[in-house]
């Protein structure tokens, strides 16, 4: 059994406000025995998605998205089936890392809590409905899109700057991949050519200005 413990941080647009917040979450990871060469890529895997696709992101409800579609900003976002409170974040992390994880480990547990609960953590593991409660919780049309999103065994987002079009990492194109062929469905459009946005350079910075 392996625990790991990451950090990051997003703005969240619930109802109507727009709030930052940092979350903290711990993942305890059941390994596959008879797939023991793959764990480091496995947790590589974890651990990129965390630091480049999810840290300073905007989660959004998929009702939220066309008020959000209108801000002329860049940013990368991920759209949840409801508000993203902690209760469906961790449900949506849980379903997430066990399908970039692809069977090497198997996510036995998450545990979330984050800066905006002020203390309170919530847990959620195969007890609790495992990866089934995403599709039986949101199973309206309208939905099924959003619930398939986080279904993806690749790191995705949604670029807010480029009308909230979609791209994908495959895992391939930075040497995570676990059987070395490329995908042969859909564009892809690699997440290393896109640079994250930074916050612009505050001018008191330089030093030596007259």
């Amino acid at each position: 059994m392996i625990e790991l413990n990451e950090q990051f941080s997003t703005t969240c647009a619930i109802e109507d406000i727009i709030i930052p917040n940092t979350w903290n979450i711990k993942v305890t990871l059941l390994p596959n025995p008879n797939r023991n060469k793959l764990y480091n890529k496995a947790m590589e895997r974890i651990q990129y998605y965390i630091a480049d696709v999810l840290d300073n992101s905007i989660f959004v409800a998929r009702y939220n998205i066309s008020t959000l579609s209108n801000l002329p900003l860049k940013a990368q976002v991920h759209i949840f089936p409801d508000d993203p409170w902690d209760q469906l974040v961790a449900m949506c992390l849980y379903t997430k890392f066990n399908s970039i994880l692809e069977g090497v480990f198997e996510v036995e547990n998450i545990v979330v809590s984050s800066h905006q609960s002020r203390g309170i953590s919530h847990w959620y593991n195969e007890n609790d409905g495992g990866t089934s409660s995403l599709l039986e919780l949101f199973d309206d049309e309208d939905d099924r899109e959003t619930v398939n999103y986080w279904f993806k065994p690749t790191a995705q987002l949604f670029l807010l700057h480029e009308g909230l079009r979609l791209m994908t990492q495959e895992w391939i194109e930075i040497d995570l991949d676990y059987t070395k062929n490329k995908s042969e469905t859909g564009d892809i459009i690699n997440l290393k050519d896109f640079k994250k946005p930074k916050p612009p350079r505050d001018v008191n910075d330089n030093d030596n200005t007259d």
